[in-house]
């Protein structure tokens, strides 16, 4: 035989060998996910070891702040699934360095702990007289792993889980990452940002044997290139970031999931999995927000609420509707700093707010004092000062219309009740989304759908001015990203009258008024700046006319800034600096969130009675 043949007999062997050999055998992704996370907890195990024995050794400055970055930096690897599978740890370990007490938890005190605690102590030196609370901290977090390791063995993952925590960090990097939201005194923002689309890779790693991930893999190493350049966290450029590439990233990770096959979580979410970026018109899921007993209402139910919405048979007068104060011409407010008191006897006691994505909230009214806006409707009614109704006489006097017991037959297929009443009002007010502003468009790519000013604008919102570590993108109101599992308030100091030389603090004490807790003294309700350009006067007092009045009210500390002294503050009290300039931009912003379209048509004519004067009432009432 010769060589040649030899060689092609040998080949073939090989060939032959090869293909009666079993192939390599496929590691699971979910259980690679698994052993990832499990790996990644033993290196925090270690990053936390290390910061307390630098504690412990009164280590200097820059080795302090070293061993702090990198634990945070390991932190945000891992940050994906920690969000999603272990939130109460997460706001234990990452929480705000604030001590809150909140209604939804019964009353109790959750007291600040973490890294944003131990960040103040640390920067921009150390604080040496801190050193008992900053190793209390950093015991407190060494601790916590034993917690972290109990969880993650009693948690079983899905491939469902994991894309979908992949996909609401991408979200939740651009709502709080970057807006500086997580260190708000060393501003890391940037650098941390990339370790968490960091644990991002390495999550879509473990599912690279199924199929490859080169769309996904090539923007993310977009965002690593954009993320690295030389420029300061005020000066980055978060409108591009998340328009050309943030916004390309979740899609690539939609479709890379669902070319693996894998269906969305069947349950109920506040972001709507099935759309592929957070720009979306209909990006949020109203049932997510909504009491159990009205989710996926009829349309005729919200066509019914809008009729009782504009209806004053409601009110104990058949004189004042809902419309009174909340006209649809002013985005649902009244333009006033205080609506008119029922029968134009004075005043009530605060600004009407917006109702334009009022639906996307976990609690209600300036001083959260209910959770769904069905308990908003029957709280309105009742009010003395407001429409002084009674709900039950509103039964009966709806009832006495036949066209009104048509419409509530449609939409309920039951007689006009207290409840049904509640229901339609509440089905009416989560009709009103607007999620398609200038600024919603320029994020889906209408470039010219924001002038220049409004960009420069909310990247100083984003960046310099730290707007969006209280108002939150997209939204811009209270509801925390990425779960929205909270709405929270905000202690501003604001003053009785736009005064700033001799500033005294409002006399309403509003969440203390409910709860009666000091650390919710002076606290409200955190509200859209969605169609603010339309909803002066400002402040729940509506103390401000103008929107240059609220930046600059902002722009000098808040109440701290004009000599309002309160020990509860929780808007940082340091001037922001903002120039002429960024202040008007940031207005122009504002303007971009404008979008009433298609909500402000009230019904022609209301449902008739046998009685003249019930007959003989307004649409939208009066005052």
């Amino acid at each position: 035989m010769s060589l040649r043949h030899a060689s092609y007999g040998l080949v073939f062997f090989i060939v032959l060998l090869a293909a009666c050999q079993p192939a390599e055998k496929k590691t699971d992704p979910v259980q690679a996910v698994q052993h990832y996370l499990e790996s990644q907890t033993d290196t925090l195990d270690q990053k936390f070891q290390q910061l307390l024995q630098h504690v412990e050794a009164h280590a200097p400055t820059p080795a302090l702040q070293q061993a702090f970055e990198q634990a945070r930096d390991r932190y945000k690897n891992m940050e994906p699934l920690l969000e999603l599978y272990f939130p109460v740890f997460v706001d234990a370990v990452n929480g705000p360095a604030i001590d809150e007490q909140e209604p939804h938890e019964g009353g109790k005190i959750t007291y600040a702990t973490g890294f944003q605690l131990m960040e103040e102590y640390l920067y921009p030196a150390v604080d040496t007289s801190a050193y008992d609370a900053l190793l209390q901290e950093a015991k407190f977090l060494t601790g916590m792993i034993g917690r972290l390791r109990q969880l993650i063995a009693n948690n079983q993952m899905t491939d469902q889980h994991i894309f979908q925590a992949l996909r609401l960090e991408v979200l939740r990097i651009m709502a709080l990452g970057v807006s500086g939201f997580d260190s708000p005194v060393t501003l890391r923002s940037l650098p941390e940002a990339v370790a968490a689309l960091q644990g991002i890779e390495h999550i879509v790693n473990c599912f690279e044997q199924q199929a490859p991930a080169t769309e996904v893999k090539a923007n993310l190493a977009r965002a690593y290139t954009f993320l690295q350049q030389d420029v300061s966290f005020n000066d980055f450029d978060r409108a591009t970031f998340f328009a050309d590439i943030m916004t390309p990233l979740a899609k690539s990770l939609y479709a890379y999931q669902q070319t693996l096959g894998i269906a969305n979580r069947p349950l109920i979410s506040a972001v709507d999995m099935s759309k592929d970026n957070f720009f979306e018109k209909d990006i949020f899921t109203a049932d997510y927000f909504s009491n159990p007993d009205n989710r996926q209402p009829q349309p005729e139910a919200a066509r019914l609420g809008k009729m009782l919405f504009f209806d004053p048979i409601l009110s104990g007068n058949n004189k004042r509707s809902c419309a009174s104060c909340h006209q649809p011409n002013r985005a649902f407010t009244d333009g006033r700093a205080k609506s008119l008191a029922f029968e134009g006897k004075g005043e009530v006691s605060r600004n009407a707010p917006t109702l334009i994505n009022a639906l996307y909230q976990r609690m209600l009214f300036y001083d959260l004092r209910t959770m769904f806006l069905e308990d908003q409707a029957a709280d309105v009614m009742a009010n003395a000062t407001e429409m002084h109704g009674h709900i039950d006489e509103a039964v009966i006097k709806i009832s006495k219309s036949e066209e009104y017991q048509a419409l509530f037959k449609k939409a309920y297929n039951k007689p006009v009740t207290n409840r049904t009443i509640q229901l339609a009002l509440a089905a009416y007010i989560r009709s009103l989304s607007s999620m398609n502003s200038g600024f919603d468009r320029y994020m889906r790519g209408e470039k010219n759908a924001m002038t220049p000013e409004a960009v420069a604008g909310f990247n100083v919102f984003m960046g310099k001015a730290k707007c969006a570590t209280c108002h939150f993108m997209p939204l811009f109101n209270g509801t925390v990203p990425a779960l929205y599992m909270k709405s929270e308030s905000e202690v501003l100091g604001v003053p009785a009258k736009p005064d700033t030389a001799h500033a005294k603090v409002d006399a309403d004490l509003g969440k203390f008024n409910t709860y009666h807790d000091d650390l919710n003294k002076n606290a409200f309700k955190t509200p859209t700046i969605r169609n603010a350009g339309l909803t002066g006067p400002y402040m729940h007092n509506g103390v401000y006319t103008s929107l240059e009045q609220v930046i600059d009210f902002y722009n000098r500390g808040g109440g701290a800034g004009i000599g309002i002294d309160l020990p509860n503050q929780t808007l940082p009290a340091d001037k922001l600096e903002l120039t002429a300039r960024e202040q008007k931009n940031i207005i122009a912003f504002i303007h971009s969130l404008t979008d009433t379209t298609g909500l402000t048509t009230p019904p022609r004519q209301l449902p008739a009675f046998q009685d003249a004067a019930l007959n003989a009432r307004k649409v939208g009432g009066e005052y």
